[in-house]
């Protein structure tokens, strides 16, 4: 190549200060390859100097002398008229100009003449100087933007340059890689003269099923990410002088699934790079399609724990690191994922987008157990645009003390020419910083200190309601509620097991007792009772850690107890309201000793001439002792709610139909007409209003029927909504700006909102909301229970509306359920109190003191016994594991109490299998751990906010 005098880029800044670094992946492209073709070493030699640059508007001067002058994309606009044209009419200036650096070496006539030079250890080829050219841009766009002075010796290091050049160029790879070793450490001194650490750089290569094929061919030929100067991380600089560039995976329990089904060849392959440590990889979590914010604490658990296992299982061996492709793992999981063993987690949701903070690597603490998390935000690796200020970003998070962590992402066989660039740049030098393995990034990388902040709330769980529905799934609403109830009644009845066990002293046989609860006499027996056919005496069993109030029929006329809320006659019948604990059981007795067929004649003649009992529902209007509701007899939604110490309509709720967001809630509003209302139920203990009628969109057009039923129950705090809409109109488009729901509205504007999710209680400022069981909406003065029994999806309309909702695109169920409690005492129970009802069974006759009882009791009231589970060792010794949870964010000090004495109990740190051996080596191994205090029947414990704490008792024989 003849000799030229100089190559320079222009570039559209006025300095490296303010090279750009949000430009658009084609801009980015153009402009990188631009500045990195120049360094070209057959350019070099040529040129006998180091690449130069001006500025777009004031280009050099064109008199005399030959150059090679690039013209990145984004300079075109600022050049001074006419200079393009002088320079394509001087015949010693070659203008070069192009989308990407192939285009711009065709232009230079290097793209046919690409060759190589072999060392013992390494191949050197023109991207080895491409590299070189983009190391030294990031360096000095580093040094500037960080207001540091250069310390590069820039004679040395064109000296040295030149000499690799012309060393390539005259076939001497040893001497072109000494000079180019020394180019790269002139510039990791300049870089370590501002900042001794280096920063790290995580390359992860995500899979999916489409491209699992294109995935194995690059683990034949490259090493997993298709890049050919890919080096597992072994390899050390002091052997041969080459760094490790070692590349991960990502492999959750779906792909896991599709992998094992692959060719023996390829799960081979896989496994001999996993188990030789030359392919880093994570994964093990749950698929896409499970929302672990729709489920209670112990089934997330289940979930996330079955999930690894199964991966492990079919890849041959467990994650190192713990992550999912798409969905976030919520901040109080961690003491289920530090429980799998892993060495760290990547808490990103890659699909979403979401999930990533400001620092990247954070300590992640609960339950005592603790895991570090990458949460760094992903920088795509296939398109340029990151790559612009990636050197200023490291540098700017080590010069405030984080952890500088690149994290790389790509799918197989799509990478950018800037990718490549870094990628031989860490083989080199660490001036940009060394790759990792991951394992090895948790196990021996530096180590955080900083928290993280994240909310359990904050999770981007909303966007699998969008993703379901573009990809034409149907009832996306119905399925979480169908998942909830199923839940719940599962909890339920491992209870009532545990309640059988500890009442009988007994794990043995208690799937048989407590298969038919209603029929079986073993349950009554458990609890020291006696069934019977009479209706006489009415026992109900709740084997939920919620209190409940439920109203009976009984024969004859109630024994007046402390737990009889309330009563009054039917003719033959009493109808009761009785209080049930939690855990425990109440009964019903009949106030003579005899079986009674029915109501004394005197007792009813008595009852007909005294002030009949007020019904809880009367001409638009249901109440009860607690509260009044009207019912708006124009549109058939709640005109008003009036309770507590505070004056004045306190709530309101109606259907509505949003097509489009705006910032008001008045946008696209549309109307809510009621054609009838009917009372359906009057009485003392029930009253039920019925409306139905239409919905209108703001041009007056129907786009819904419906048809509500509102109840409320004597000595009941909520009122109880159940309904049927049926869309006229079809429903297209975003679920979260095209849906039905109802809106509930609160009197003050100063509200918060408390989210239930996963047995706990978040604050949340989301407007776009997913949780199952409910919101709670806090007043200063006064809460608001939006009880949703299932109805995950809610979104906040400006300050005081909340919409939960019943109806999206792809729904097929029209009926729905809701339930509004109105300063309830525990916000949290009293969500799953509407999904249980107590188990009601016809007993003999029992003593006043044995008429009422509990087998578990917890207190204060924000501890859930969430799971209680009994076994029986060959000892007949009886073991349990009991689950606490505090619903809220305050620690407290928390107390058990049991139906049976507590001879021994520890507090577990993490998941154990539920088998008698297994629990004995538990309680052997936590003996002497401090942490519970227990006496008698007493467990007492703290327990801090949000915890979730395993207790294992052996009880009493």
């Amino acid at each position: 190549m003849a000799s030229i005098d100089e190559c320079c880029i222009l570039i559209p800044v006025s300095t490296l200060e303010d090279f750009p670094k949000d430009a658009s992946d084609d801009d980015a492209r153009s402009l990188l390859a631009a500045w990195t073709v120049l360094w070209h070493p057959r350019l070099v030699a040529a040129s006998q100097q180091t690449p130069t640059w001006y500025r777009a508007d004031g280009p050099p001067e064109l008199e005399r002398g030959s150059r090679v002058i690039t013209v990145p994309t984004p300079s075109l606009a600022e050049l001074p008229d006419g200079f393009e044209a002088k320079c394509r009419e001087n015949a010693s200036i070659q203008w070069i100009s192009g989308a990407d650096r192939n285009e711009m070496l065709q232009s230079l006539g290097l793209l046919e003449s690409a060759s190589s030079l072999q060392t013992e250890h390494r191949t050197i080829s023109a991207e080895d100087f491409f590299a070189l050219g983009y190391a030294m841009l990031q360096t000095q766009i580093m040094t500037r933007r960080l207001r540091y002075t250069s310390n590069l010796d820039e004679i040395h290091f064109q000296t040295k340059l030149v000499s690799a050049a012309d060393a390539f160029v005259a076939d001497d790879a040893e001497a072109c890689a000494a000079a180019l070793h020394d180019c790269f450490d002139a510039l990791a001194q300049e870089r370590d003269h501002y900042f001794s650490s280096d920063p790290h750089l995580v390359d992860l290569t995500l899979i999916s099923k489409s491209t699992l094929e294109a995935f194995f061919e690059t683990l034949k030929t490259n090493g997993g990410d298709g890049a050919a100067d890919s080096h597992p991380a072994s390899q050390s600089e002091a052997s041969n002088g080459v760094l490790g560039t070692p590349c991960n995976v990502l492999i959750d329990a779906p792909m896991a699934a599709a992998i094992a089904s692959a060719s023996e060849e390829n799960r081979s392959l896989l496994r001999n790079r996993l188990d030789n440590a030359s392919l880093g990889w994570a994964g093990g979590g749950l698929g896409g399609d499970v929302s672990l914010e729709t489920m209670t604490y112990s089934d997330t658990e289940n979930a996330i724990a079955n999930a690894f296992d199964e991966t492990a299982s079919l890849i041959g061996s467990r994650p190192p690191v713990y992550a999912r492709y798409s969905g976030t793992t919520p901040s109080d999981m961690t003491k289920v994922i530090a429980s799998l063993g892993v060495d760290g987690m990547i808490s990103i949701d890659f699909e979403n987008g979401t999930g990533y903070g400001d620092e990247a690597k954070v300590l992640r603490q609960s339950g005592g157990l603790e895991v570090h998390a990458l949460t760094a935000k992903p920088i795509d690796a296939s398109g340029d645009s990151a790559f612009l200020a990636l050197g200023p970003r490291l540098g700017e998070a080590i010069d405030s003390g984080e952890i500088a962590t690149g994290l790389l992402v790509h799918w197989p066989g799509y990478q950018s020419d800037s990718y490549r660039d870094v990628r031989r740049v860490a083989s080199w030098s660490l001036v940009l910083g060394r790759f990792w393995n991951l394992a090895d990034y948790f196990r021996t990388g530096e180590q955080p200190y900083h928290h993280d902040s994240s909310s359990a709330a904050a999770s981007g769980a909303e966007m699998a309601l969008v993703s379901q529905v573009a990809d034409g799934q149907s009832d996306s609403l119905s399925r979480i509620v169908k998942q909830t109830q199923q839940s719940i009644a599962k909890q339920n009845e491992a209870n009532l097991k545990a309640m059988i066990a500890l009442a009988s002293g007994s794990a043995t046989n208690v799937d048989s007792h407590a298969a038919s609860p209603a029929g079986d006499p073993a349950v009554v027996h458990a609890i020291g009772l006696k069934a019977s056919q009479s209706r006489s005496n009415v026992c109900l069993i709740n084997s939920t850690p919620c209190p409940l109030r439920y109203t009976v029929t009984m024969d004859g006329n109630p024994a007046k107890e402390e737990h009889i809320y309330a009563t009054h006659g039917c003719g033959n019948q009493s109808i009761v309201t009785v209080d049930v604990p939690a855990f425990g059981f109440s009964v019903a007795r009949n106030e003579s000793s005899k079986l009674a067929n029915g109501r004394s004649l005197g007792r009813r003649i008595r009852e007909a001439l005294r002030t009949g009992v007020k019904p809880c529902a009367d001409e638009g209007v249901l109440q009860n002792a607690f509260f009044e509701v009207v019912i708006d007899p124009q549109s058939g939604g709640i005109k008003g709610a009036y309770s507590g110490t505070s004056r004045g309509n306190r709530f309101s709720m109606r259907l509505v139909a949003v097509a489009g967001t705006g910032k008001k809630s008045s946008v696209n509003e549309s109307s809510m007409t009621c054609d009838q209302m009917t009372t359906m139920v009057a009485k003392g203990e029930r009253g039920v209003i019925r409306t139905s009628g239409h919905l209108s969109d703001p041009q007056g057009a129907k786009v819904g029927a419906y048809e509500i039923d509102y109840q409320i129950e004597r000595g009941s705090r909520m009122l109880h909504v159940s309904g049927k809409l049926d869309v006229l109109t079809k429903l297209v488009g975003n679920p979260w700006q095209h849906y039905f729901a109802a809106r509930s509205a609160v009197a003050s504007e100063a509200v918060s909102y408390r989210v239930i999710m996963r047995d706990k209680m978040h604050r949340t400022s989301s407007r776009r909301i997913v949780a199952p069981l409910g919101i709670l909406m806090d007043e200063s003065e006064r809460h608001t229970l939006v009880a949703s029994a299932g109805l995950a999806y809610h979104r906040r309309v400006e300050d005081r509306f909340l919409d939960t909702l019943l109806q999206v695109q792809g729904e097929t169920q029209h009926e729905f359920s809701l339930h509004y409690g109105f300063d309830v005492p525990s916000p949290l129970l009293a969500a799953r109190s509407v999904l249980s009802v107590p188990t009601e069974l016809s007993v003999q006759r029992v003593e006043s003191a044995a008429s009422r009882g509990w087998l578990i009791h917890a207190a204060p009231n924000t501890i859930l016994v969430a799971d209680v589970q009994c076994v029986q060792d060959s000892q007949g010794r009886l073991l349990g594991i009991v689950r606490l949870v505090q619903t809220r964010s305050q620690p407290c000090n928390a107390t058990v109490r049991f139906c049976r004495g507590v001879s021994q109990a520890v507090k577990l740190r993490e998941r154990v299998a539920v088998d008698a051996d297994a629990l004995h080596k538990q309680l052997a191994a936590h003996a002497e751990a401090p942490g519970l205090e227990f006496t008698h029947d007493l467990v007492k414990i703290a327990v801090a906010g949000h915890e979730v704490v395993d207790v294992l008792i052996q009880f009493d024989a």
